[in-house]
C-alpha cells in the first residue's frame, strides 16, 4: 500500500488527478496541533514519521530502531525498508515534536565508504563512556548473495556527525537483524547469541557475542544452554541489574525471559508468574526512572513454525505494552492504551507494523515508539504510589514541510558511456560492476526511460534467504553508463508493495507510458499474491522515473504464471505467451489504454520458450523447443491474432535440455533494430538470426557461457548480457561485414 502521510499530501494530489490508482488507509489517532501537555500513563500520538528526502510517497524508517542520544537530547534512526533501502539519518526532538536532519540517501553499489550501508535492521546503543553510538546488525545492500552482511560495527559520533567502521577483528557473521546493546558495567558491546534459520545458514550454537571497544575485537564466548529464538527479538541492558535482558522463544506461544551477565559469562533464564506473548519487531527499552525493562507491540506468534513468522507472515499485530521488574523477575501488563495501528488496504498480504523503533527520552522522561504508518507515539509511565512526574508540555506541532512533487525523474540519465560508445564490433566485452544481483529463472529488461536494465525477483535469489522456498522480490538494476548494479529494493515480503515473490516472472518496457509491465511468475510463499486481496484484479507496473511500484487495475481473464512476454510497439500492447507445459495454451494481450486482458490465438506451451519483439516484423518473435525436440522459430502477428512459422524447424539455439543444461536461468532473445537482426546466447555460443534473410546462424566469437539474460541497450546501441549471481554484465555490438 501507498501510505498517504501529511509531508506527501501533494504528491498524493497529484497521483490522484492522473487517475493512477491508490492505495486506502483508515484515519488513525489524529496529532494534536497545538501546544499539548503529555499525560501519564498513557501512549499518545505526538507527531508523524519523517518523510522521504526526495519527497515520495514512500515508507522510510521501516525496520529502523531508535536510540536515544543525551548531548542532543534527541532520538537518532539510520535507514529502514524505504523502497530504495535508505541510509538517512534523522533525529527526532519530542519537546519540538520534529524530525530533521536527514543525512541524504546514497542508493549507490558498492555502499558509500563513509557510512554504513543502506539497509534496515541497524541496531543502536549508545555508549555513555565514550558518548558515541555503536551500529551493528544491519541488513540490506552490502552483499549480492545475502541481505544480512554487514560485517562490521561501526561508530558514530554526534557531536562530529560522522561514522567510523570500526573493522573489528573476528566480527560475527549472519547477523541481520540481531540487536546489540552497551553494557555499561562491562564496558563491552552485547549481541544476542540466536540466529534465525530463515535469516542465516547456521542455527544458535550457544555462542554469545561480545565486543571489546577497547580491544576493538569480539569475542565468540560458549555460553552453553543460551536461549534460541528468531532474528528482532527484544534485547535491553538492565542499568540497575548490570545485565543484559532477552526475550525468546517459550513454550505455549509465550516469551522466556533470560538475563546475560557479562562479567560471569553466563545466561540465566528468569522464571516469572506472568509471561507476554513471544514475539518479533518489539519496541524494546530500559525506563531507569522506574527501573523497569518496558516492551510494546511486535508480531505474535502464530502457533505453527517457531522461525521466521514475521517474514512468512504467519504473525499477528501487537499493540500490548508489558513491563519487567528484573529484580523481582515480575513482569506486568500496563494498563496505558495503546498506539493506533490504522487498518490498510490495497495491500497484497499480511501486513504488520515494525514496532522495534522505541527508546526511552531521558531528557523528557518518557518512552518513545515510531513505525511509519503509525506515527510518533510517547509514554510517561508512572507506576502506582510513584512520585508523580513534572508536567511535559510540548510544542506545538510544526507545520508539515510543503513537497511539492518533482519535475525531475528520481533517478537522472547520467551521460552515455564512452566505453560502450566506441565498443569494439562483434566481441564480448566484459563491463564492471561485479556480479549481477538478482535471483535466477528471470531475464532483465531494458527501461528507456532510466537506461537501466531490471531485474526482478527469481529463484535462488540473491536476498532470499528469508524466505521457505528461496524466492525473492529484489528489485535490481544495471546501469550500463556508470557500470554499477543497484540494488533498487531489498526482500521484504512484509513492506511496501510490489508484485509477488518469485521466479520465471517476465517484464517488458512500454516506450508509450515508460512505465514496465510484470506477468506471470511462480510464488515462494503464502505472502505472495499476484493480486492484492479484497481491491480486485490488477497488474503490476513499474515506473522507474518515479521509482514506484503501482497495481492498476485491470479486468479479463489473466495469465498464469510462467509466461514469456514483450510489448508490441505496433499496437500498443502488452503480449505474453505460454513458456510452461503446464501454463495455459492462450497468448494474453494487455491494452493498458482500455486496461482489459484479452486471449489471442492458442498454441501449446513449451518448458523452454524466449523471445523478443523484432521493431521489422512488428510481432513477438519466439524460439520454443520441448525437451529434445527440434526448436521452432515463430511469429506472433497481434494484430492478426495468428502464429506463423519463420525459420526452418532445427535452426538456431536448442532449447529443452540444453537450456536446462545451462544451470544459470532462462535465455532469452533481443532485438537490434539498426542492424535488424537478434541475438541469443545459449551454453557459450553466440546464435544470431538474421530478420531479412530469415536464417540462423552460429556467429565465429568467444562466447561467456554464462550470460544467456539479455537485452539490447537502445541507447548505446549495445547488446547486454547477464545471468543469476556469479556472472558480470557483457557488452556486443553487431556489425554486418562490409559495413
Amino acid at each position: 500500500m501507498v501510505v498517504k502521510l501529511v509531508f506527501f499530501a501533494a504528491a498524493a494530489a497529484a497521483v490522484a488527478a492522473a487517475g493512477e490508482p491508490a492505495a486506502t488507509v483508515e484515519p488513525a489517532v489524529q496529532v494534536p496541533a497545538g501546544e499539548m501537555t503529555l499525560a501519564e500513563n498513557r501512549w499518545t500520538k505526538v507527531a508523524e514519521v519523517s518523510g522521504d528526502p526526495l519527497g515520495r510517497e514512500l515508507e522510510p524508517g521501516r525496520g529502523a530502531f531508535l536510540c536515544f542520544e543525551p548531548g542532543s537530547g534527541t532520538l537518532l534512526r539510520y535507514g529502514g525498508y524505504t523502497p530504495t533501502e535508505g541510509n538517512e539519518l534523522w533525529s527526532f526532538d519530542l519537546a519540538a515534536r520534529k524530525w530533521e536532519n536527514p543525512l541524504v540517501a546514497d542508493y549507490a553499489w558498492p555502499p558509500p565508504a563513509d557510512r554504513p550501508g543502506a539497509g534496515a535492521w541497524w541496531s543502536m546503543a549508545w555508549d555513555s563512556k565514550r558518548k558515541v553510538i555503536w551500529m551493528s546488525g544491519g541488513s540490506g545492500v552490502a552483499s549480492r548473495k545475502r541481505g544480512e552482511l554487514f560485517n562490521d560495527i561501526w561508530q558514530y559520533d554526534p557531536a562530529k556527525k560522522a561514522f567510523t567502521p570500526m573493522k573489528a577483528k573476528g566480527f560475527p557473521a549472519f547477523s541481520g537483524g540481531c540487536r546489540i546493546v552497551y553494557d555499561a558495567k562491562n564496558d563491552v558491546v552485547v549481541r544476542a547469541p540466536a540466529y534465525d534459520g530463515e535469516w542465516a545458514s547456521q542455527h544458535n550454537r550457544d555462542t554469545t557475542w561480545v565486543y571489546d571497544p577497547n580491544k576493538n575485537a569480539w569475542e565468540g564466548r560458549r555460553t552453553p544452554g543460551s536461549p534460541k529464538t528468531a532474528h528482532c527479538a527484544a534485547l535491553v541492558f538492565d542499568a540497575a541489574a548490570g545485565r543484559t535482558v532477552y526475550l525468546a522463544h517459550g513454550k505455549d506461544q509465550l516469551a522466556d525471559t533470560w538475563t546475560f551477565d557479562a562479567a560471569g559469562n553466563a545466561w540465566s533464564k528468569l522464571e516469572t508468574r506472568e509471561r507476554p506473548p513471544a514475539r518479533v519487531v518489539a519496541g524494546a527499552a530500559y525506563d531507569p526512572e522506574n527501573r523497569l525493562v518496558v516492551i510494546c507491540g511486535g508480531v505474535g506468534h502464530p502457533g505453527g513454525d517457531k522461525y521466521g513468522y514475521l517474514h512468512r507472515g504467519g504473525g499477528v499485530q501487537l499493540v500490548d505494552t508489558w513491563a519487567l521488574d528484573t529484580a523481582k523477575a515480575e513482569w506486568k501488563k500496563l494498563d496505558v492504551g495503546a498506539p493506533a495501528v490504522p487498518k490498510l488496504s490495497g495491500e497484497r498480504g499480511p501486513r504488520f507494523e515494525h514496532f522495534c523503533a522505541m527508546d526511552y527520552d531521558a531528557k523528557n522522561r518518557a518512552l518513545v515508539l515510531a513505525a511509519p504508518t503509525v506515527g510518533v507515539w510517547a509514554l510517561r509511565y508512572r507506576p502506582e504510589g510513584a512520585k508523580e512526574l513534572p508536567a511535559l508540555k510540548l510544542a506545538a506541532l510544526p507545520a508539515p514541510a510543503k513537497v511539492e512533487p518533482s519535475k525531475e525523474p528520481v533517478f537522472k540519465l547520467p551521460p552515455p558511456n564512452p566505453k560502450l560508445v566506441d565498443l569494439a564490433e562483434n566481441k564480448w566485452t566484459q563491463l564492471e560492476g561485479g556480479p549481477s544481483i538478482g535471483g535466477g529463472e528471470v531475464p532483465m529488461t531494458y527501461d528507456e526511460a532510466t537506461g537501466y536494465c531490471l531485474k526482478y525477483g527469481g529463484c535462488n535469489n540473491g536476498g532470499a534467504g528469508s524466505f521457505s522456498s528461496g524466492y525473492g522480490n529484489d528489485l535490481s538494476a544495471y546501469d550500463p553508463a556508470t557500470e554499477r548494479w543497484i540494488a533498487l529494493r531489498w526482500v521484504d515480503p512484509c513492506g511496501p508493495p510490489r508484485p509477488a515473490n518469485g521466479c520465471t516472472r517476465f517484464y517488458a518496457y512500454d516506450p508509450v507510458r515508460k512505465v514496465t509491465w510484470f506477468a506471470g511468475g511462480t510464488s515462494g510463499n503464502h505472502l505472495a499474491y499476484s493480486t492484492p486481496p479484497g481491491i480486485g484484479e490488477g497488474t503490476w507496473c513499474y515506473d522507474g522515473l518515479r521509482d514506484r511500484f503501482d497495481l492498476v487495475p485491470t479486468t479479463g481473464k489473466m495469465p498464469r504464471p510462467g509466461t514469456v512476454c514483450c510489448y508490441d510497439r505496433a499496437n500498443n500492447l502488452f503480449v505474453t505467451d505460454p513458456k510452461e507445459a503446464w501454463a495455459q495454451p492462450n497468448v494474453f494481450h494487455l491494452d493498458p489504454a482500455g486496461k482489459v486482458w484479452t486471449m489471442g490465438a492458442a498454441i501449446k506451451g513449451y518448458p523452454y520458450t524466449f523471445g523478443c519483439y523484432v521493431d521489422s516484423l512488428k510481432c513477438l518473435m519466439a524460439v520454443k523447443a520441448e525437451g529434445k525436440a527440434a526448436p521452432r522459430t515463430m511469429a506472433y502477428d497481434a494484430a492478426a491474432r495468428a502464429w506463423r512459422d519463420l525459420a526452418p524447424a532445427g535452426d538456431g539455439p536448442y532449447g529443452g535440455q540444453e537450456a536446462a543444461s545451462s544451470g544459470m536461468g532462462r535465455p532469452t532473445l533481443a532485438c537490434d533494430p539498426d542492424n535488424d537482426v537478434v541475438l541469443c546466447v545459449l551454453s557459450g555460443k553466440t546464435y544470431i538470426y538474421d530478420v531479412k534473410g530469415n536464417a540462423w546462424k552460429v556467429l565465429d566469437v568467444e562466447t561467456p557461457k554464462v550470460c544467456e539474460e539479455m537485452v539490447f541497450d537502445r541507447r548505446h546501441k549495445v547488446f547486454l548480457a547477464s545471468a543469476t549471481m556469479g556472472c558480470h554484465m557483457w557488452a556486443y555490438r553487431y556489425r554486418k561485414a562490409g559495413r
